[in-house]
Protein backbone atom coordinates (compact mmCIF):
# COMPACT_ATOMS: atom_id res chain seq x y z
CA UNK A 1 0.00 0.00 0.00
CA UNK A 2 2.95 2.58 0.85
CA UNK A 3 4.91 1.34 -2.23
CA UNK A 4 0.90 2.21 -4.56
CA UNK A 5 1.16 5.70 -2.68
CA UNK A 6 4.63 6.33 -3.15
CA UNK A 7 3.66 6.05 -7.22
CA UNK A 8 0.95 7.59 -7.47
CA UNK A 9 2.95 10.83 -5.27
CA UNK A 10 5.47 10.50 -7.87
CA UNK A 11 3.29 10.30 -11.17
CA UNK A 12 1.24 13.47 -10.07
CA UNK A 13 4.83 15.30 -9.48
CA UNK A 14 5.93 14.80 -12.63
CA UNK A 15 2.80 16.09 -14.27
CA UNK A 16 3.00 19.36 -12.05
CA UNK A 17 6.67 19.25 -13.62
CA UNK A 18 5.02 18.96 -16.63
CA UNK A 19 1.99 21.68 -16.54
CA UNK A 20 4.47 24.49 -14.99
CA UNK A 21 6.44 25.46 -17.96
CA UNK A 22 2.91 25.31 -20.75
CA UNK A 23 0.81 27.40 -18.27
CA UNK A 24 3.66 29.88 -18.09
CA UNK A 25 4.19 29.57 -22.04
CA UNK A 26 0.58 30.22 -22.07
CA UNK A 27 0.46 33.14 -20.08
CA UNK A 28 3.29 34.71 -21.97
CA UNK A 29 1.30 34.20 -24.99
CA UNK A 30 -2.05 36.08 -23.52
CA UNK A 31 0.17 38.77 -22.25
CA UNK A 32 1.80 39.39 -25.67
CA UNK A 33 -1.37 39.21 -27.66
CA UNK A 34 -2.89 42.29 -24.99
CA UNK A 35 0.30 44.45 -26.16
CA UNK A 36 -0.40 43.38 -29.91
CA UNK A 37 -3.67 44.25 -29.52
CA UNK A 38 -2.66 47.64 -27.47
CA UNK A 39 -0.36 48.59 -30.25
CA UNK A 40 -2.41 50.16 -32.45
CA UNK A 41 -4.05 52.50 -29.84
CA UNK A 42 -0.70 53.38 -29.13
CA UNK A 43 0.94 54.15 -32.85
CA UNK A 44 -2.86 56.26 -32.93
CA UNK A 45 -2.27 58.20 -29.77
CA UNK A 46 1.07 58.95 -30.93
CA UNK A 47 0.12 59.74 -34.26
CA UNK A 48 -2.33 62.11 -32.95
CA UNK A 49 0.25 63.84 -30.30
CA UNK A 50 2.57 64.16 -33.65
CA UNK A 51 -0.57 65.98 -35.13
CA UNK A 52 -1.45 67.98 -32.27
CA UNK A 53 2.34 69.36 -31.98
CA UNK A 54 2.16 70.30 -35.33
CA UNK A 55 -0.79 72.47 -35.25
CA UNK A 56 0.50 74.14 -32.23
CA UNK A 57 3.81 74.88 -33.67
CA UNK A 58 1.49 76.16 -36.98
CA UNK A 59 -0.62 77.94 -34.61
CA UNK A 60 2.74 79.96 -33.03
CA UNK A 61 4.25 80.80 -36.49
CA UNK A 62 0.45 82.48 -37.25
CA UNK A 63 0.77 84.17 -34.68
CA UNK A 64 4.16 85.20 -34.55
CA UNK A 65 3.61 86.39 -38.64
CA UNK A 66 0.52 88.54 -36.94
CA UNK A 67 2.81 89.46 -34.29
CA UNK A 68 5.41 90.97 -36.88
CA UNK A 69 2.88 92.06 -39.36
CA UNK A 70 1.13 94.27 -36.58
CA UNK A 71 4.70 95.59 -35.09
CA UNK A 72 5.31 96.77 -39.20
CA UNK A 73 1.89 98.39 -39.36
CA UNK A 74 2.65 100.37 -36.21
CA UNK A 75 6.34 100.74 -37.35
CA UNK A 76 4.92 102.37 -40.78
CA UNK A 77 2.22 104.75 -39.26
CA UNK A 78 4.66 105.34 -35.82
CA UNK A 79 7.76 106.77 -39.38
CA UNK A 80 4.94 109.02 -41.17
CA UNK A 81 3.52 110.15 -38.34
CA UNK A 82 7.55 111.46 -37.41
CA UNK A 83 7.85 112.65 -40.46
CA UNK A 84 4.38 114.79 -40.24
CA UNK A 85 6.02 116.20 -36.82
CA UNK A 86 9.35 117.04 -39.00
CA UNK A 87 7.72 118.74 -41.57
CA UNK A 88 5.90 121.02 -39.26
CA UNK A 89 8.91 121.69 -37.22
CA UNK A 90 10.39 122.75 -40.35
CA UNK A 91 7.30 124.68 -41.06
CA UNK A 92 7.32 126.46 -37.46
CA UNK A 93 11.36 126.96 -37.74
CA UNK A 94 10.29 128.82 -41.03
CA UNK A 95 7.42 131.14 -39.48
CA UNK A 96 9.45 131.76 -37.08
CA UNK A 97 12.26 133.23 -39.09
CA UNK A 98 9.39 134.88 -41.29
CA UNK A 99 8.04 136.80 -38.13
CA UNK A 100 11.51 137.62 -37.46
CA UNK A 101 12.41 139.42 -40.73
CA UNK A 102 9.03 141.11 -40.38
CA UNK A 103 9.54 142.36 -37.54
CA UNK A 104 12.48 143.54 -38.47
CA UNK A 105 10.91 145.27 -41.41
CA UNK A 106 8.23 146.62 -39.29
CA UNK A 107 11.00 148.23 -37.26
CA UNK A 108 12.65 149.73 -40.23
CA UNK A 109 9.73 150.94 -42.00
CA UNK A 110 8.71 152.55 -38.49
CA UNK A 111 12.10 154.63 -37.92
CA UNK A 112 11.57 155.69 -41.44
CA UNK A 113 8.15 156.50 -40.94
CA UNK A 114 8.96 158.86 -37.92
CA UNK A 115 12.05 160.31 -39.93
CA UNK A 116 9.65 161.24 -43.00
CA UNK A 117 7.26 161.93 -40.93
CA UNK A 118 8.83 164.67 -39.44
CA UNK A 119 10.27 166.47 -42.37
CA UNK A 120 6.51 165.75 -44.34
CA UNK A 121 5.11 167.75 -41.02
CA UNK A 122 7.44 170.41 -41.29
CA UNK A 123 6.85 171.17 -44.87
CA UNK A 124 3.05 171.05 -44.35
CA UNK A 125 3.28 173.49 -41.53
CA UNK A 126 5.49 175.58 -44.02
CA UNK A 127 2.43 175.09 -46.79
CA UNK A 128 0.32 176.29 -44.15
CA UNK A 129 1.94 179.46 -43.09
CA UNK A 130 2.66 180.74 -46.99
CA UNK A 131 -0.69 179.65 -48.20
CA UNK A 132 -1.98 179.53 -52.08
CA UNK A 133 0.75 182.13 -53.15
CA UNK A 134 3.51 181.14 -50.96
CA UNK A 135 5.47 179.55 -54.39
CA UNK A 136 4.50 182.50 -56.62
CA UNK A 137 6.90 184.88 -54.28
CA UNK A 138 10.28 183.89 -55.57
CA UNK A 139 8.97 183.72 -58.95
CA UNK A 140 7.44 186.90 -59.46
CA UNK A 141 10.94 188.14 -57.32
CA UNK A 142 13.17 187.18 -60.22
CA UNK A 143 15.38 190.08 -61.77
CA UNK A 144 15.19 188.84 -65.35
CA UNK A 145 13.74 185.82 -67.57
CA UNK A 146 16.98 183.95 -67.19
CA UNK A 147 16.39 184.53 -62.95
CA UNK A 148 12.63 183.28 -63.48
CA UNK A 149 14.01 180.22 -65.08
CA UNK A 150 16.29 178.88 -62.32
CA UNK A 151 13.35 179.62 -59.62
CA UNK A 152 11.06 177.86 -61.60
CA UNK A 153 13.75 174.61 -62.02
CA UNK A 154 14.41 175.22 -58.31
CA UNK A 155 11.13 175.01 -57.20
CA UNK A 156 10.10 172.45 -59.54
CA UNK A 157 13.36 169.86 -57.89
CA UNK A 158 11.61 171.12 -54.41
CA UNK A 159 8.42 170.04 -55.61
CA UNK A 160 8.97 166.72 -57.04
CA UNK A 161 11.41 165.62 -53.77
CA UNK A 162 8.19 166.93 -51.62
CA UNK A 163 6.34 164.64 -53.91
CA UNK A 164 8.86 161.86 -53.80
CA UNK A 165 8.77 162.18 -49.88
CA UNK A 166 4.71 161.94 -49.82
CA UNK A 167 4.71 158.98 -52.04
CA UNK A 168 7.20 157.33 -50.08
CA UNK A 169 5.68 157.87 -46.74
CA UNK A 170 2.49 156.13 -48.20
CA UNK A 171 4.33 153.58 -49.41
CA UNK A 172 5.74 153.15 -46.01
CA UNK A 173 2.56 153.29 -44.39
CA UNK A 174 1.14 150.69 -46.84
CA UNK A 175 3.67 148.37 -46.61
CA UNK A 176 3.36 148.51 -42.77
CA UNK A 177 -0.33 148.16 -42.93
CA UNK A 178 0.79 144.72 -45.26
CA UNK A 179 3.29 144.06 -43.13
CA UNK A 180 1.24 143.62 -39.68
CA UNK A 181 -1.01 141.51 -42.21
CA UNK A 182 1.74 139.03 -42.85
CA UNK A 183 2.49 138.99 -39.03
CA UNK A 184 -1.04 138.06 -38.07
CA UNK A 185 -1.50 135.04 -40.21
CA UNK A 186 2.29 134.14 -39.73
CA UNK A 187 0.95 133.66 -36.15
CA UNK A 188 -2.00 132.21 -36.99
CA UNK A 189 0.29 129.65 -38.53
CA UNK A 190 2.14 129.27 -35.87
CA UNK A 191 -0.62 128.46 -33.53
CA UNK A 192 -1.87 126.15 -35.89
CA UNK A 193 1.50 124.63 -36.58
CA UNK A 194 1.57 124.17 -32.62
CA UNK A 195 -1.73 122.75 -32.27
CA UNK A 196 -0.63 120.16 -35.24
CA UNK A 197 2.44 119.57 -33.39
CA UNK A 198 0.80 118.28 -30.34
CA UNK A 199 -1.85 116.29 -31.71
CA UNK A 200 0.53 114.56 -33.96
CA UNK A 201 2.95 113.91 -30.62
CA UNK A 202 -0.52 112.85 -29.35
CA UNK A 203 -1.10 110.17 -31.85
CA UNK A 204 2.78 109.12 -32.31
CA UNK A 205 2.49 108.37 -28.11
CA UNK A 206 -0.32 106.49 -28.65
CA UNK A 207 1.02 104.16 -31.63
CA UNK A 208 4.36 103.50 -29.12
CA UNK A 209 2.09 102.79 -26.77
CA UNK A 210 0.25 100.12 -28.70
CA UNK A 211 3.11 98.74 -30.18
CA UNK A 212 5.03 97.99 -26.16
CA UNK A 213 1.97 96.49 -25.23
CA UNK A 214 2.17 93.91 -28.25
CA UNK A 215 5.90 93.58 -26.85
CA UNK A 216 4.98 93.20 -23.54
CA UNK A 217 2.60 90.70 -24.48
CA UNK A 218 5.36 88.07 -25.28
CA UNK A 219 7.07 88.05 -22.07
CA UNK A 220 6.68 86.03 -19.11
CA UNK A 221 4.70 83.53 -19.45
CA UNK A 222 5.82 79.99 -21.13
CA UNK A 223 3.18 80.30 -23.83
CA UNK A 224 4.17 83.92 -24.54
CA UNK A 225 8.08 82.61 -24.51
CA UNK A 226 7.24 79.99 -27.12
CA UNK A 227 5.54 82.62 -29.19
CA UNK A 228 8.26 85.13 -28.85
CA UNK A 229 11.09 82.62 -29.72
CA UNK A 230 8.54 81.98 -33.25
CA UNK A 231 8.68 85.48 -33.61
CA UNK A 232 12.32 86.15 -33.37
CA UNK A 233 13.46 83.20 -35.55
CA UNK A 234 10.98 84.34 -38.53
CA UNK A 235 12.46 87.46 -38.36
CA UNK A 236 15.82 85.92 -38.86
CA UNK A 237 14.92 83.57 -41.29
CA UNK A 238 13.93 86.42 -43.42
CA UNK A 239 17.22 88.37 -42.60
CA UNK A 240 19.58 84.71 -43.17
CA UNK A 241 17.65 84.20 -46.43
CA UNK A 242 18.27 88.00 -47.67
CA UNK A 243 21.74 87.94 -46.48
CA UNK A 244 22.47 84.57 -48.33
CA UNK A 245 21.13 85.85 -51.55
CA UNK A 246 23.20 88.78 -51.62
CA UNK A 247 25.99 86.80 -51.68
CA UNK A 248 25.39 84.45 -53.60
CA UNK A 249 25.01 87.61 -56.46
CA UNK A 250 28.04 88.60 -55.53
CA UNK A 251 29.66 85.21 -56.09
CA UNK A 252 27.98 85.06 -59.72
CA UNK A 253 28.92 88.64 -60.33
CA UNK A 254 32.30 87.78 -59.95
CA UNK A 255 32.14 84.67 -61.56
CA UNK A 256 31.05 86.61 -64.95
CA UNK A 257 32.88 89.73 -64.73
CA UNK A 258 35.95 89.16 -62.26
CA UNK A 259 36.43 92.72 -60.61
CA UNK A 260 39.15 94.09 -58.58
CA UNK A 261 38.00 93.50 -54.88
CA UNK A 262 38.39 96.34 -52.27
CA UNK A 263 40.87 96.37 -49.58
CA UNK A 264 39.75 93.98 -46.84
CA UNK A 265 39.36 95.97 -42.85
CA UNK A 266 42.03 95.54 -40.71
CA UNK A 267 41.19 94.62 -36.91
CA UNK A 268 39.72 97.59 -35.43
CA UNK A 269 39.87 100.06 -37.97
CA UNK A 270 36.29 100.08 -39.13
CA UNK A 271 34.44 103.23 -37.68
CA UNK A 272 31.67 103.20 -35.59
CA UNK A 273 27.92 103.54 -37.02
CA UNK A 274 26.72 105.53 -34.15
CA UNK A 275 27.15 107.49 -31.17
CA UNK A 276 26.02 105.59 -28.03
CA UNK A 277 26.56 102.83 -24.87
CA UNK A 278 27.00 98.98 -26.40
CA UNK A 279 23.75 97.66 -24.58
CA UNK A 280 24.01 93.94 -25.87
CA UNK A 281 26.98 91.97 -26.86
CA UNK A 282 27.65 89.49 -30.03
CA UNK A 283 26.83 86.02 -29.31
CA UNK A 284 24.62 84.10 -26.51
CA UNK A 285 22.36 87.00 -24.85
CA UNK A 286 19.52 88.15 -23.00
CA UNK A 287 17.30 90.10 -25.50
CA UNK A 288 16.43 93.27 -24.23
CA UNK A 289 12.86 93.06 -24.77
CA UNK A 290 11.50 89.66 -24.60
CA UNK A 291 12.41 87.40 -21.59
CA UNK A 292 14.31 84.81 -23.36
CA UNK A 293 18.27 84.08 -24.56
CA UNK A 294 19.01 84.07 -28.11
CA UNK A 295 21.80 84.22 -30.22
CA UNK A 296 23.03 87.32 -31.30
CA UNK A 297 24.72 88.28 -34.77
CA UNK A 298 25.34 91.49 -34.27
CA UNK A 299 25.71 93.92 -31.63
CA UNK A 300 22.97 97.10 -30.10
CA UNK A 301 23.60 100.50 -29.60
CA UNK A 302 21.91 102.72 -26.79
CA UNK A 303 21.28 106.06 -28.62
CA UNK A 304 19.34 109.13 -28.62
CA UNK A 305 16.36 109.13 -31.51
CA UNK A 306 17.29 110.76 -34.51
CA UNK A 307 21.08 110.67 -33.95
CA UNK A 308 23.30 109.70 -37.37
CA UNK A 309 23.47 106.32 -38.58
CA UNK A 310 27.23 106.04 -40.55
CA UNK A 311 28.61 103.89 -42.94
CA UNK A 312 31.33 102.13 -41.84
CA UNK A 313 33.02 101.70 -44.53
CA UNK A 314 32.79 102.08 -48.18
CA UNK A 315 30.20 100.58 -50.35
CA UNK A 316 27.11 100.05 -51.98
CA UNK A 317 23.64 99.72 -50.40
CA UNK A 318 21.97 96.47 -51.83
CA UNK A 319 19.14 96.94 -49.29
CA UNK A 320 17.10 99.81 -47.94
CA UNK A 321 13.71 98.84 -46.67
CA UNK A 322 11.84 97.62 -44.20
CA UNK A 323 12.61 94.24 -43.29
CA UNK A 324 10.14 92.13 -40.55
CA UNK A 325 11.54 92.67 -36.84
CA UNK A 326 14.25 94.73 -37.89
CA UNK A 327 12.05 97.62 -39.22
CA UNK A 328 13.88 100.18 -41.61
CA UNK A 329 17.17 98.33 -42.75
CA UNK A 330 20.14 99.06 -44.77
CA UNK A 331 22.69 96.86 -45.52
CA UNK A 332 25.80 97.84 -47.31
CA UNK A 333 28.20 95.20 -49.63
CA UNK A 334 31.58 96.35 -48.95
CA UNK A 335 32.92 94.65 -52.11
CA UNK A 336 36.06 93.00 -50.59
CA UNK A 337 33.91 89.89 -49.04
CA UNK A 338 32.58 92.18 -45.92
CA UNK A 339 28.68 93.12 -45.50
CA UNK A 340 27.15 95.38 -42.70
CA UNK A 341 23.76 95.78 -41.67
CA UNK A 342 22.24 98.58 -39.74
CA UNK A 343 18.62 98.11 -37.92
CA UNK A 344 15.78 99.51 -36.28
CA UNK A 345 16.21 103.10 -38.05
CA UNK A 346 13.79 105.82 -37.84
CA UNK A 347 14.13 106.59 -41.51
CA UNK A 348 16.63 105.77 -44.12
CA UNK A 349 18.49 108.69 -46.10
CA UNK A 350 19.73 106.26 -48.88
CA UNK A 351 17.94 103.92 -51.49
CA UNK A 352 18.69 100.68 -53.00
CA UNK A 353 22.02 100.87 -55.63
CA UNK A 354 23.74 104.25 -54.00
CA UNK A 355 27.14 104.16 -53.64
CA UNK A 356 28.45 105.75 -50.24
CA UNK A 357 31.36 106.61 -48.33
CA UNK A 358 33.26 105.48 -45.33
CA UNK A 359 31.21 108.03 -42.77
CA UNK A 360 28.55 109.18 -44.94
CA UNK A 361 24.88 109.29 -43.03
CA UNK A 362 22.75 106.86 -44.19
CA UNK A 363 19.73 106.94 -41.61
CA UNK A 364 18.93 108.18 -38.49
CA UNK A 365 17.86 105.75 -35.15
CA UNK A 366 14.73 104.84 -33.84
CA UNK A 367 13.23 101.92 -32.53
CA UNK A 368 11.42 100.35 -35.61
CA UNK A 369 11.15 96.51 -35.38
CA UNK A 370 10.97 94.12 -32.55
CA UNK A 371 12.14 96.75 -30.01
CA UNK A 372 9.99 99.97 -28.26
CA UNK A 373 13.81 101.59 -27.35
CA UNK A 374 16.08 103.78 -29.39
CA UNK A 375 18.74 101.44 -30.32
CA UNK A 376 20.90 100.40 -33.51
CA UNK A 377 21.37 96.88 -33.98
CA UNK A 378 24.74 96.30 -36.12
CA UNK A 379 26.03 93.31 -37.83
CA UNK A 380 28.97 92.51 -40.04
CA UNK A 381 28.83 89.63 -41.98
CA UNK A 382 32.31 88.46 -43.49
CA UNK A 383 30.20 86.81 -46.78
CA UNK A 384 27.13 85.14 -45.14
CA UNK A 385 29.39 84.52 -41.55
CA UNK A 386 28.75 86.65 -38.67
CA UNK A 387 31.68 88.04 -36.69
CA UNK A 388 31.84 90.14 -33.82
CA UNK A 389 31.55 93.50 -34.74
CA UNK A 390 33.58 94.93 -31.90
CA UNK A 391 36.74 93.49 -32.78
CA UNK A 392 36.55 94.96 -35.88
CA UNK A 393 35.05 98.75 -34.98
CA UNK A 394 38.17 101.25 -33.86
CA UNK A 395 38.59 100.78 -30.10
CA UNK A 396 37.15 103.63 -28.39
CA UNK A 397 39.22 105.25 -25.31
Amino acid sequence: MIRWCCVILCVALGLAGTLVPILSAQGNQGSLNRKIDKEPIDLQQLRQEIRDAKRKKDRIQQQADEVLKTIEALDRQSVKKRKDYDTVNRQLRKTDRELEEIGKNLRQLRANLLAKGGSVLTRLRLLYMEGRAGRLKPLLAANSYVDFQHRLAYLSTIANREHALLAGYRTDLLEVEHLKTLRAEARGALLRNKQKTERTMIVLKGIRAKKHLRLTSLRGRTDANSRALAVLERAETRKEAILKEFEQRRKLAEARAPQRKGQRPEVGSLLWPAEGEVVTLFGRQKHPTFETYVNKKGIEIRTSEGSKIRAVSSGNVVYADWLKGYGLVVILDHNNGFFSLYAHASQLLVKDSDRVRVGDVIGETGESGLTDKNILYFELRKGTEPVDPLRWLVKRP
